[in-house]
């Protein structure tokens, strides 16, 4: 896991060295343990990789600071920051090329299969002179030119640079889990792994996208377009790739998936099958994901979906070994977020897992004195707005498992995604059989969900009846009916209404649902907190449910298996017979990882105020603020918690990255 950044002006107009050395050292959180650059200039036989002040010792190249590194008047630079997960030597520095020293490479991820790919390359004559992954990517772009990508299994972003072609060829995994953010004026391109990095130059502009302003503010939207909430700057959408040279700049999709759209019948040796498959590729999942040479631990919330991960990890860890004791100990690790307040407390189901497991268990508790303080640095730490302060809380977590030098933690992200987890996603699939004509099926599945509930199968089947009311309303019509928050500027959402048409989601077909969040909505958001998160700490998070074959076979089964008998997640709960504790397996509630943010936002009143005042509200063309300050000093505040939230977060943004 790394940082990378660079600069390339295919016109041949002298890169900034000192430009380049400050976006290194302002994602340097991301990789700590090493640096490194390299210097081309295209047109010419010159190309030379330079060390850092915090380069190894054993790196003999010049100093990135020495005069050598101006003399050639260099048009192309790459810098790389390291966080060493896998091949701990020397030998792993970046940027890293190969014998003939035709292909440089920055690398920031992790290749889960790149054992498998270097006995494939090996097989056709490639010599290895690392155990790293990122030799496995240089050695495939070498044997499948671009298409080296349909080969890989994992996280990543890079930035491979053909010196032969004069080339530079970047791309990002299929589901986004590593960002890649880029500006592009026409003549020059400037690319780092985090915004921050490229506002070292003063040449980026530093001004609001209000559309991506207005879909966060009034549909609790990111993530979900190449753009961000700076105008000027782009991001590499998941599953694409970025080429520049002297042809021109293209940006390219490599990977799309794909979705079975039927609703399906219920079988129930299908449904045995299915789970069987599921619990294969869960478990080769979970495996591949546990490859490190550092020390490793498990995210643990207490749901379906982290307490599967454990669960699996300590069958495979302490069943067949598939992973060196050197990085577990004796017992797996596990972190988690607690909560005194019972009504956000999952400890008890923590516990369960604990005492099944026997994993060593550390604890935090995320407070409102804690945000307080940690506010500026999340902030900043994040680049772009956060939704809810549920992001805090893995914050947290993230903090914890450092502070026990831990380097690689497992997380659950995308499973609620992939199979059906949230409770919206019962109208959805309810609306489906309704629109299938499937009465008899519908009732069933209501009185289900009722039983398992409590809830009246009247007021289960109240929102698939709103959403057929809403197929009746114009889109243009929809945002005043759907809660947009009363504190945004009237000119704003007059300007920008319109956006709802094209965030408009599948309320009949579960399956495009789970394709849409997998693809476009709820998963890019929580990948981009994941990484921001865990990096703050130089941590590397994995996703072990955001595995391509995993997920194209769970997007494959018909809808009936995902959601059946009124269980969310059935097809996961019936996989995980036997592994998972049964008041787990079978757990009624779904918390999520929320936080008490009404308390939160209680408590902090007074403090929020004094912070807000200190000067004049630079969000003002978004947010109606004498309204938001003035009900904000209520001394009982009719606000909504998360209006609070998403309007302080988007002010402190402005304050914190000096945005027009």
């Amino acid at each position: 896991m790394c940082g990378i950044a660079g600069i390339f002006s295919p016109s041949g107009r002298p890169v900034n060295k000192d430009l380049l050395v400050r976006m290194s050292r302002s994602i340097r959180h991301r990789g700590p343990d090493d640096e490194g650059f390299l210097l081309s200039r295209t047109g010419s036989s010159y190309i030379r990789p330079f060390r850092g002040s915090e380069s190894r010792a054993e790196i003999n190249h010049p100093d990135i600071e020495s005069p050598e590194s101006a003399a050639h008047e260099p048009n192309f630079a790459l810098a790389w920051r390291r966080l060493s997960i896998i091949d701990l030597s020397p030998t792993g520095h970046q940027p890293m090329t190969d014998a003939k020293q035709n292909v440089w490479i920055v690398f920031n991820g992790e290749i889960y299969n790149y054992i498998e790919i270097r006995e494939e390359l090996r097989t056709k004559g490639f010599v290895f002179r690392t155990q790293s992954d990122t030799e496995v990517i240089i050695h495939s772009y070498t044997a499948w030119g671009t298409d080296c990508v349909q080969h890989l299994n994992g996280m990543w972003s890079f930035a491979l640079y053909d010196a032969a072609q004069e080339k530079l060829f970047c791309a990002r995994d299929r589901f986004g889990i590593k960002p890649f953010y880029y500006v592009w004026n026409g003549t020059t391109l400037l690319f780092a792994s985090e915004i921050k990095a490229l506002f070292e130059s003063a040449e980026v502009p530093r001004v609001a996208n209000e559309g991506m302003v207005y879909d966060y503010l009034a549909h609790r939207i990111l993530d979900h377009t190449d753009q961000t909430f700076f105008e000027s700057v782009s991001q590499l959408k998941p599953g694409h790739t970025l080429e520049l040279d002297q042809s021109g700049f293209r940006v390219r999709p490599y990977y799309q998936l794909s979705f079975n759209p039927e609703l399906g019948h219920y079988d129930d040796a299908e449904a045995r099958r299915l789970a069987g498959e599921f619990r294969e590729r869960f478990t080769n999942s979970v495996r591949i994901h546990l490859r490190t040479d550092v020390t490793l631990g498990s995210c643990l919330s207490g749901g379906l979906d982290s307490s599967s991960i454990v669960c699996t990890a300590n069958q495979l860890i302490f069943g067949s070994e598939a992973v060196s004791r050197a990085v577990v100990g004796d017992r797996q690790k596990t972190f988690t977020a607690t909560y005194s307040d019972a009504r956000f407390s999952e400890e008890r189901f923590v516990q369960s897992v604990i005492d099944q497991t026997h994993a060593r268990p550390y604890f935090i508790e995320p407070t409102s004195t804690g945000l307080l303080a940690d506010l500026n640095a999340f902030v900043r730490a994040h680049d772009e707005p956060v939704i809810s302060t549920s992001m805090y809380a893995q914050w947290n977590v993230m903090k914890l498992a450092a502070q026990h030098k831990i380097k690689v933690l497992l997380d659950g992200q995308g499973g609620d995604e992939l199979l059906g987890g949230y409770r919206w996603h019962f109208p959805v699939f309810h609306g489906q059989m309704l629109k299938a004509l499937r009465f008899g099926d519908l009732a069933a599945e209501l009185r289900s969900a009722s039983s398992i509930t409590g809830i009246p199968t009247a007021q289960l089947a109240k929102p698939v009846v709103m959403k057929v009311a809403k197929t009746l309303i114009p889109h243009s019509l929809q945002p005043g009916l759907l809660g947009i928050s009363p504190y945004l500027n009237a000119d704003f959402v007059n300007k920008n209404g319109n956006r709802a048409s094209a965030l408009v989601k599948s309320d009949f077909n579960l399956q495009q649902r789970l394709w849409e969040e997998e693809t476009k909505f709820n998963l890019q958001q929580l990948l981009h907190y994941e990484d921001r998160n865990s990096m703050a700490f130089s941590i590397e998070a994995r996703v072990p449910f955001v595995e391509y074959h995993l997920i194209e076979f769970v997007m494959n089964v018909p809808a009936v298996y995902k959601i059946h008998s009124g269980w969310s997640k059935h097809l996961l709960r019936t996989a995980m017979e036997g592994t998972l504790p049964k008041d787990i397996q079978w757990r009624k509630d779904k918390m999520g990882f929320v936080t008490p943010e009404e308390v939160w936002m209680r408590e902090l009143q007074n403090d929020l105020l004094k912070i807000l005042k200190r000067e004049p509200m630079r969000s003002v063309r978004f947010v109606d603020t004498e309204k938001y300050l003035s009900d904000l000093q209520l001394p009982s505040s009719p606000m909504h918690s998360s209006d609070v939230w998403r309007l302080l977060n988007l002010e402190l943004w402005m304050r914190e990255f000096n945005v027009r």
